[in-house]
């Protein structure tokens, strides 16, 4: 099983295979984009073996301050009920349709305050890359990037998080990838969001909409820059709200 040695966690063979099964199982969930997001622990476990339940389970324990990660800890969350469905949401790059998303309505509320703003001024919109996740989701979200890794933990866990970590599964600090309608990509480097004219405007003006720059440069957290990565925080946004109403 997964052994921890110099800060650093190395995944055997066994496991290896077994996070490869999980990810060729849940192939058939993630092609149900309008509900795979949504799924619970129970769910995703109805169709794993009992090996890979118990891996499951000891990454669940991983703890990432451990691991140079200095996030805190949020929890395993249940799934909201209150959440609106994003579709058809689709960019110029490659001509393609983002899969349905998520988020809390107060979120979902404040991102279209933003984005009229937005187009007001600058005659452009931001999409919703990546919305709420349920913590079930994130873990398959965190075996594919482990995966698309070669099975590098300490790299893996800089741009993912395991469940309990991610803000996409904590709505009292709901994240929110943007991407721009031309499809600026988060992975593709030909791209870069912070060189945008929407990440120019976030920087000025999102806080008044209640959303924060999650990981800027350098961040205490020892996470990776993430210009597109934003929290939203209502505790900013009530009295802001009373003014532009």
């Amino acid at each position: 099983m997964i052994s921890c040695y110099n800060q650093n966690i190395f995944i055997n063979a066994s496991d290896k295979k077994l996070i490869i099964s999980i990810l060729k199982k849940t192939k058939n969930k993630l092609k149900k984009v309008d509900r795979v997001r949504l799924m619970d622990f129970s769910e995703l476990f109805r169709s794993l073996s009992s090996r890979e339940k118990v891996l499951v389970k000891k990454f669940l324990n991983v703890n990432f301050r451990k691991h140079g990660i200095r996030i805190p800890y949020f929890g395993i969350q249940k799934v909201p009920k209150n959440l609106i469905a994003i579709r058809s949401q689709k960019y110029v790059y490659k001509i393609k349709e983002i899969e349905t998303q998520y988020l809390p309505r107060r979120v979902y509320q404040a991102y279209k305050k933003l984005n009229s703003a937005l187009y007001k001024e600058l005659g452009k919109r931001l999409l919703i890359l990546s919305g709420y996740r349920s913590p079930a989701y994130q873990m398959i979200v965190f075996f594919q990037y482990l995966n698309y890794c070669n099975f590098n933990f300490s790299k893996a866990v800089k741009r993912i998080f395991l469940p309990g970590y991610s803000e996409h599964g904590y709505v009292k600090k709901q994240a929110i990838d943007f991407t721009t309608t031309e499809g600026i990509s988060t992975i593709d480097k030909s791209f870069d969001f912070s060189k945008t004219d929407e990440y120019r405007w976030l920087l000025k003006n999102a806080y008044k909409f209640g959303f924060y720059l999650s990981y800027p440069r350098n961040n205490k957290f020892g996470v990776i820059f993430e210009p597109w990565h934003w929290q939203f925080r209502d505790n900013r946004l009530k009295d802001y709200l009373k003014t532009v109403n």
